[in-house]
Formats: structure tokens, sequence, C-alpha cells
């Protein structure tokens, strides 16, 4: 059975490329524009998402705003959640980390690397 990734990103070309880029090494996609909408996803097809790619700044509700409210609810507070995002910041790293975040990915990411850090968060 293949694993669904949500991917969240306010750019819908980085959107669509990451959804391409996923269906060609198997994963089934699920898009969302910002965090909010990432939340309303959840909520209908929890149990069928196996994994939350998300941009760090977005509208509507940031990555770690999306964070928080993952880990808050109990229907959904276990998925992983990875960050691939041009932000670097050390201090809003530790915070995601401490808030159970499996990886930060910068942009420009090497897809081999990118690749094993959704598996390793899927195991």
């Amino acid at each position: 059975m293949n694993k669904t990734i949500l991917v969240v990103d306010d750019f819908s070309s980085i959107r669509n490329f990451l959804c391409d880029t996923l269906q060609k090494q198997g994963y089934n996609t699920l898009s969302a524009e910002h965090g909010k909408e990432a939340l309303e996803i959840l909520e209908k097809e929890a149990q069928g998402i196996d994994l939350v790619i998300s941009d760090f700044n977005m509208p509507e509700l940031n990555g770690m705003g999306l964070l928080q409210s993952i880990r808050a609810n109990d229907q959904f507070s276990t998925k992983p959640v990875i960050f691939l995002t041009t932000d670097a910041d050390p201090a809003k790293m530790r915070e995601a980390k401490n808030l159970g975040l499996s990886a930060w990915i910068t942009k420009p990411y090497k897809l081999p690397n990118f690749l094993a850090q959704i598996e390793y968060a899927l195991k």
C-alpha cells in the first residue's frame, strides 16, 4: 500500500513540484496552500495521511502553528511532520524539534537526502 503525504506550501509551483516528485517516487499526495487548509484536510482524512511536509513561512497559519495544532489533536498527534523551508533560524529549529518535528530540511535540498528523511520519518 502506497503512503500518502500531505504537502503544505503557499506557492503553488513548489506544491506542484513536490507532489510530482513524490508521485514519481511512488507516494500518493494531497496538497494544501497553508496550515489552516492542511488542518481541514487532516480532520477529514487523518487515517489516510502518513506524513506532512510543510513550509515554515506561510499566511493564515505558519508551519510552527500547524505543527502545534497537529501535536495538540489526539486524532493525528503522532503523524510525522517535516519542514521544508528556506528558513534556517536555530531557535525556530530547536522549538520545532521540541514540539516533535521529524526533520527540518532547508531549501535548496538534495533529492536523495530529502527522500531519505521521508523514509526515516515514515518508519
